[in-house]
């Protein structure tokens, strides 16, 4: 099959590699504004790629946002907005849509999504535990393998374990040497923690040098899509639905089909699979809440979506809480709604409404966000002034919390301003079970005490 591209030229049916980067903030990249941080490589890649300045995920968190880039649909919808957790039945993965159109679609590196009968790839090759290293390493022997003896299109989404905690115990790097936004700590602890941290993102940058060179010594590069992203952010970003949480790095590279440049479009995570299910000559099916990014990619259009969208949810993980989040933005602004804030609470308590101790005990551990939150990404891009109390962004709030809960309920959502705050079945850390090894205490009457409340997630959201 040829493909089209808009310098004129044609190219054969392209091979796609896509690599993943772990936990690593968008702020932590010299292509995009940190000179600290040694990004090497991704620096050197971004000079030969579109880069996108406003690309986000759709939730901060490892398994939801993996969900998002095979399914092309937020959380809610794909099922998985609880980390740990499955997508829905039938719900359809980037294997489904690629294997009919030729592709053998590879796992390479961690997996952190479930049922695997869904994500039915060709293969997958399992990271590989190192000794002396922190985190498992991608398994290049199995990928070299795969390289060299490929005869089709294939896609490979390449998933490192880097820069993931846990980090390197020692570092070269300096704690007088780091960048620290201004959200952050400015603590000599936190400099010599993200000193450690920089040790990840250098073990990281290798092994994408390495996946890079593999193309290289198999003749590959030439007609290989590579798509660079990382999950979500790290500092006042995982968890989160704040930009330093849903904001991501992305950068593509395809000799001959992109010219290098920068890009503003509002892009999604959602957008990768009908992208490449056009790149590898299929049309994207309707009902994706991503879209084709091939215009962007080719120039013909600087056009995004108009809005992009964030899931928050701390049930099931370590520092688990009841703290549901959702937000909004359209590029320049970004809306925060948090659905069990200190306001509610006491708007709830003056009626006479008793919360109980879980959901007390989050409104107040999390008192210092407001129910509303509006930031002017523009002049703000640390989100460090909250304006939604301000008249002359009135309109802009007004406007964004319509949008957004509009999205909420086209998504099935379970969430309403005044609602109920459902307890969910997790497949790890229970709300109502204390961890010594991660520091979750529970008053002894308090254990055990919802187990008649749990519900499963994905009933609510139907």
């Amino acid at each position: 099959m040829v493909v089209h591209v808009s310098s004129g030229t044609e190219l054969q049916k392209p091979n796609i590699v896509l690599f993943i980067a772990d936990d690593q903030s968008v702020f932590d990249y010299g292509s995009y504004g940190n000179g600290s941080v040694p990004t090497g490589v991704t620096d050197r890649f971004a000079a030969e790629s579109l880069l996108f300045e406003r690309a986000y995920t759709g939730q901060a968190i490892c398994a939801p946002s993996r969900s998002i880039m095979y399914t092309g649909l937020y959380p809610v919808r794909n099922g998985c907005f609880i980390n740990h957790t499955a997508i829905r039945p039938g719900v359809r993965t980037l294997p489904g849509y690629l294997k009919p159109l030729g592709y053998e679609v590879v796992l390479a590196g961690k997996s952190h999504v479930k049922p695997m009968s869904q994500f039915d790839w060709s293969d997958w090759f399992p990271p590989k535990k190192v000794e002396g290293r922190p985190r498992p390493a991608l398994p290049f022997e199995r990928m070299e393998s795969f390289f060299e003896t490929a005869e089709g299109p294939f896609c490979m989404v390449v998933a490192s374990e880097y820069p993931h905690g846990p980090f390197f115990e020692k570092s070269r790097f300096s704690p007088e040497e780091v960048a620290l936004e201004p959200f952050r700590n400015q603590s000599e602890e936190e400099r010599k923690y993200t000193a450690r941290y920089y040790a990840n993102i250098e073990a990281g940058e290798s092994e994408f040098e390495r996946v890079l060179r593999l193309l290289e010594a198999h003749e590959l590069a030439g007609n290989t899509v590579v798509v660079y992203v990382a999950d979500h952010g790290m500092f006042r970003g995982k968890f989160t639905v704040y930009d330093s949480g849903l904001r991501v790095p992305m950068m593509v590279r395809w000799p001959g089909g992109i010219r290098p440049g920068r890009s503003d479009a509002l892009v999604s995570l959602t957008d990768l699979v009908p992208t490449f299910i056009e790149v590898a000559g299929g049309r994207a099916p309707e009902g994706l809440d991503g879209k084709s990014l091939l215009p962007v990619w080719r120039g013909e259009s600087e056009t995004g979506h108009a809005y992009v969208f964030g899931v928050g949810e701390s049930q099931g993980i370590q520092d688990r809480s009841l703290f549901p989040q959702r937000s909004v933005s359209d590029g320049r602004y970004r809306y925060i709604f948090s659905f069990n804030s200190a306001e509610r609470l006491r708007r709830d308590e003056a009626e006479g409404v008793r919360a109980d101790y879980f959901r007390r005990r989050d409104a107040l551990r999390f008192s210092d966000r407001a129910e509303e939150e509006l930031y002017d990404l523009a002049a703000d891009p640390f989100e460090l002034k909250n304006r939604a109390g301000e008249a002359a962004v009135a309109d802009v709030k007004r406007r964004l919390r319509q949008v957004l809960f509009e999205w909420m309920e086209s998504q099935g959502d379970y969430l309403r301003p005044e609602g109920a705050l459902p307890y969910f079945h997790t497949h790890m850390h229970p709300m109502d079970e204390a961890n010594a090894r991660y520091n979750y205490r529970v008053p002894a009457p308090m254990a055990g005490s919802l187990r008649d409340q749990y519900v499963d997630p994905q009933t609510l959201t139907e």
